[in-house]
Formats: structure tokens, sequence, C-alpha cells
């Protein structure tokens, strides 16, 4: 499985998600997690498919160079450390990139993918950008 939010990070941790899935002859699930506004958005369909489209361009092309390994790929609403962590649990492994699209460029993890190695129920690769 592998956390996509549209950043350089994610992209090279669907590059790694993709290696590792054809390496071990298993599918790979893409997964990008939105999080609704709490007062809610004007057109909340459009937001959807937005992340859609974000997620369908990360992912693209990498089809191509390996096309052994079936895709899935779903936009799921939640808070990514609580999505991600409850789909660990049927996962081989969880690919995440090492920062997403937070303001803390300093820090060495994003809070996401620091929360998601404290509490996943599979084996977690962070995987920084090229």
């Amino acid at each position: 499985m592998v956390g996509v939010d549209g950043s350089r990070h994610s992209a090279a941790a669907v590059d790694f998600a993709f290696d590792e899935a054809a390496l071990r002859g298993s599918a790979l699930r893409a997964l990008y997690v939105w999080q609704p506004p709490r007062l809610g958005t004007p057109d909340e369909e459009a937001a959807v498919q937005e992340c859609r489209r974000l997620l369908s361009e990360t992912v693209a092309g990498r089809t191509a160079d390996h096309p052994e390994v079936e895709l899935r790929q779903e936009v799921v609403p939640g808070h990514p450390v609580q999505v991600l962590t409850e789909a660990s649990a049927n996962a081989l492994g969880l690919v995440v990139g090492t920062r997403g699209h937070g303001g803390f460029t300093g820090l060495l993890l994003g809070s996401v993918s620091q929360g998601v190695t404290q509490h996943a129920r599979c084996p977690v690769i962070t995987v920084p950008s090229a």
C-alpha cells in the first residue's frame, strides 16, 4: 500500500512502492486520503474529483513501467494517519513519503509519516524525495 498526497515526496514513495510490488508479485493499493474541511465545502464532489485527478497523475506512467502490478486507486475521506493506519491492517507494507505538504520544512518526518510509523499494523517504509 502507498499513501499519496500529490507532493514530490509521495511521487518518490509511489516509485518505490511500484518497484517493491513488482519484486514481490503483489498488487498495489494507492490511497489518497482526503480531509474534508470541518465546515464542509460548497462543492464536495469537485474536491473529491480533484483528489482523484492528483492521485491519477501521481501514479500515471508507473503502470507502463510495471504492467505486472495490479493497481487499485482509492480516494478515502478522513484523517490520513487514522485511515492509513486502519488500512495497514490488511497490507504487507505501507510506503509513504517523508514529508508532504506541511509547512514545517526543517523536520525530518512530516506529521503523517511520523504518525503512521508509530501506529501502523504492518512494516512502514518512509521514502525521501529524490
